[in-house]
């Protein structure tokens, strides 16, 4: 397999972090863009400690400017960018007749529009290049939640970017695909245990429960698709969403 130069977008934490660590140990050089400098850093260590290479970036991939220097520095130390992973994002959820339009905006900002941006962003080297991978982070909500109507429509956008980036780049050697992750245990997971009011044990043993698998995700099940789709003998494989959530949804 040969060494790429790999790109994952909140990449400092949860299942962004897992990604990167699994690209690292593919032997990818793996740039872990977040917001917070500190927790790229964190996860670049880890890289560095189990022999990978890696770089943090700090950049906030709703904005256009950013996303473009942070392009440039990967490219000044790594060389042309082969693989991304949209992961980067957030929550604010509420009722959709409580919901503020700040928060709509905010959720969506970070979802659709940044992805759009470093796709947008990565993909003229790629296309150069006649290779690359576009893994997009969805999430099932994409297919209805409740009290999370910014998600949901984020997620089901991106879904939907991820069809149309495929028709358009699969001419130069480029795959663009998705990923939508159920319920996985990750540092957030007692954000969401607390605003339910319950442990954090009680929160895994009831969502385990509508899960047919019988267990909750970990952000190396996610990451497993991802090397799937980035790998080079997925060629073939474009403009799908692929759902890892212990069980069908739908």
């Amino acid at each position: 397999m040969l060494s790429r130069v790999a790109v994952v977008t909140g990449g400092g934490s949860g299942i962004g972090a897992g990604v990167a660590r699994a690209l690292a140990n593919q032997g990818h050089r793996v740039a872990v863009w977040d917001r917070v400098e500190q927790a790229g850093r964190g996860v670049v260590d880890q890289i560095r400690e189990s022999g990978g290479s890696g770089m943090p970036v700090c950049a906030d991939v709703s904005d256009r400017g950013a996303v473009g220097r942070a392009v440039d520095e990967v490219t000044a130390a790594f060389g042309p960018v082969n693989i991304v992973v949209n992961n980067a994002g957030f929550t604010r959820d509420d009722m959709v007749l409580d919901m503020s339009v700040d928060d709509w905006d905010a959720v969506m900002a970070t979802h659709l529009r940044g992805s759009f941006l470093v796709l947008k962003a990565t993909a003229p080297a790629m296309r150069s290049a006649g290779w690359g991978r576009i893994v997009n982070i969805s999430s099932i909500s994409a297919l209805g939640d409740h009290d999370r109507a910014n998600y949901v429509a984020a997620k089901a956008g991106l879904e939907g970017l991820t069809r149309a980036a495929a028709l358009d780049l699969a001419p130069f050697g480029i795959t663009v695909n998705a990923v939508g992750p159920g319920v996985v245990h990750t540092a957030i997971t007692a954000v969401s245990a607390a605003r339910a009011g319950r442990t954090l044990e009680q929160h895994l043993q009831i969502e385990a429960k509508s899960i047919p698998r019988g267990r909750v995700g970990t952000p190396q099940d996610i990451a497993r698709a991802v090397l799937f789709f980035t790998a080079d003998d997925a060629d073939f494989v474009t403009g799908q969403v692929l759902y890892v959530s212990g069980g069908p949804h739908g």
